[in-house]
């Protein structure tokens, strides 16, 4: 059936929603530079994480909001940013939106860590003022250990796990006849750097580099959905458990 809750007329959705369906995946990402591939790469992988786990947990797809709170990576061309209590606050109208038609639950699906503060200020209030249940998903933090296992190495920024899920949807978009080595930065704790000077972010020194020729990349995209997916179904499940 169609996942898409935007393709879905409002009658299909008073049929659905919550009889049928009672849960919402509701991608959240933003526009910056990441390294030589496509800017929008924060929201084209939380889309589609959504979409490869939509199916199992009988979930519907919000549309993406592609843009979010960047701040460090702000002067690199293309990149855009939402003021931290506009966008906490258009998120949460959102999320009542949401509760409003009828969800119970709401995964939403993080592709930017700038976001992570205001995301998880939104959903508590959500939940505590609707009674709404609500998970706020970090998918890199949530395959950081697959990430190394299956790599061989930690990912990071447009790093290497980054970079494999965009190039996962179309090669072109890691940018690889663009990329210099020197796009990439390790992120060393203790320096506040703005703008940081590298759209590569390295989070262990000398590990993530992006691999553009890594034969890979599907299994690894499908690893991501699995483990994401997994973790989505026992929240959901224990939440079904006990009530919630």
């Amino acid at each position: 059936m169609e996942r898409h809750l935007q393709k879905l007329s409002w009658l299909t959705v008073r049929d659905l929603v919550p009889s049928k369906i009672d849960t919402v995946i509701f991608p959240a990402g933003t526009v910056e530079g990441h390294g030589s591939s496509c800017i929008g790469t924060d929201n084209f992988i939380p889309e589609i994480i959504a979409e490869g786990i939509a199916e199992r947990i009988n979930a519907l797809i919000a549309p993406t909001l592609n843009y979010g709170i960047t701040r460090s990576l702000i002067r690199y061309n293309g990149g855009s940013t939402i003021s931290e209590d506009n966008y906490r606050n258009f998120i949460r109208d959102i999320l009542d939106s949401f509760a409003d038609t009828g969800f119970k639950n709401i995964i939403l699906m993080n592709g930017h860590g700038g976001n992570n503060t205001a995301l998880k200020s939104a959903a508590f209030d959500l939940h505590h003022q609707r009674k709404s249940n609500i998970a706020v998903l970090h998918w890199w933090d949530l395959c950081g250990k697959m990430t190394e296992q299956f790599f061989g190495h930690a990912g990071g920024h447009s790093g290497t796990d980054e970079t494999a899920m965009v190039m996962s949807i179309d090669p072109k978009l890691g940018g690889k006849e663009q990329y210099d080595p020197d796009l990439a930065w390790y992120f060393r704790p203790g320096a506040d750097i703005y703008p940081v000077p590298g759209t590569i972010l390295l989070y262990k020194e000398g590990e993530g580099y992006p691999e553009f020729d890594n034969p890979r990349i599907q299994e690894y995209r499908q690893k991501v959905i699995d483990t994401v997916g997994d973790f989505a179904e026992l929240v959901l499940s224990r939440w079904r458990k006990w009530g919630m």
